[in-house]
């Protein structure tokens, strides 16, 4: 007598495989995030909390990108988090992404990037196999970011600084500033954003335009903080988070010559990570880590004990792959 075989599963269970299992239990934890950027946040109350994504690949940065008129385009990915792209001259291209689960299989991952779309991403991983299996190939190689692990607790991170990082620190307690921590404004932070201008100018780099942080802080005025150091009132360093999730990221600093002497910046930085730590963030994006063109900036990051990791550098899919 012929046998049926079990229908096959909607969704988890009831004859599903366990790899059938596995890839749903892995569009459930991404699925908060899909909700949100698709303006659904009702639905995520039940679900696991969002992955840890970069900047780049949050909706709150999507959200400032569309204020500006920008093409935001956010493609689902069967295994991962649904990537945010933009569309420039007939190319999508993809910053920090796409994103997934450390234990999505390379064949998925491969098979995610042929249906994604993209033609440019600058990748946050490194998986060149996967990435030239998908018919990609690389144009620039892999940057350096810092990344500090804000799920130590304060001590751990003490003393994973640098003996020249954490005595700078100890002195910047008894220094005379006071650190003021408050949501960004134009009309209170103006003028940090003239002194970047300014150091921008002298020290000849670039960072993403203001507009952008202008857009940032308009859709999620209370996840665009400033960690301001004051001298008798008067500003003399300052620093500026973006959170995005369970993480921050580090925008844009200054200091001036008193905050440097006072070591503003080291007590600013600390006293962010405790604030964020206490907030449920689990990580703090510091930036890219580039020795030969800013080897101050450079040192200042690793002396603070973070993880110097190289993301996936830049990668073109060929014509007709």
């Amino acid at each position: 007598m012929a046998t049926r075989a079990a229908p096959r599963a909607v969704g988890l269970g009831g004859g599903a495989t366990m790899p059938e299992i596995r890839r749903g239990l892995r569009l459930v934890s991404f699925m908060p995030f899909f909700n949100h950027a698709l303006g659904f946040n009702p639905l995520n109350a039940p679900m696991a909390p969002e992955p840890a994504l970069p900047l780049q690949q949050h909706s709150n940065f999507a959200a400032a990108l569309r204020r500006l008129g920008q093409p935001v385009r956010v493609t689902a990915l069967l295994n991962g988090a649904p990537v945010i792209s933009l569309r420039r001259f007939g190319v999508t291209f993809a910053s920090r992404g796409p994103v997934w689960a450390e234990d999505v299989p390379c064949e998925a991952r491969r098979a995610d990037l042929q249906q994604s779309g993209l033609r440019l991403m600058n990748a946050d991983t490194q998986e060149p196999t996967v990435y030239k299996q998908a018919g990609f190939r690389m144009i620039t190689t892999p940057a350096f970011v810092a990344e500090l692990d804000l799920t130590d607790t304060t001590e751990t991170r003490l003393a994973n600084m640098k003996p020249k990082w954490r005595n700078a620190w100890r002195r910047a307690q008894d220094a005379s500033f006071r650190t003021d921590i408050r949501p960004f404004a134009l009309h209170r932070h103006g003028w940090l954003l003239e002194a970047d201008l300014a150091q921008q100018r002298r020290k000849r780099f670039r960072t993403l335009p203001h507009a952008i942080l202008k857009a940032y802080a308009d859709c999620r005025p209370h996840d665009t903080i400033v960690f301001t150091a004051t001298c008798k009132k008067t500003p003399i360093a300052a620093m500026l988070f973006l959170r995005h999730g369970p993480v921050a990221t580090y925008h844009l600093g200054w200091t001036g010559a008193e905050g440097r002497t006072q070591n503003a910046h080291h007590g600013l930085l600390t006293a962010a990570a405790d604030w964020l730590a206490a907030r449920g963030h689990i990580r703090l994006d510091l930036g890219h880590v580039d020795t030969e063109t800013a080897p101050g900036l450079a040192r200042f990051k690793i002396g603070t004990g973070a993880k110097i990791r190289p993301l996936g550098g830049t990668w073109l899919r060929l014509p007709g792959r």
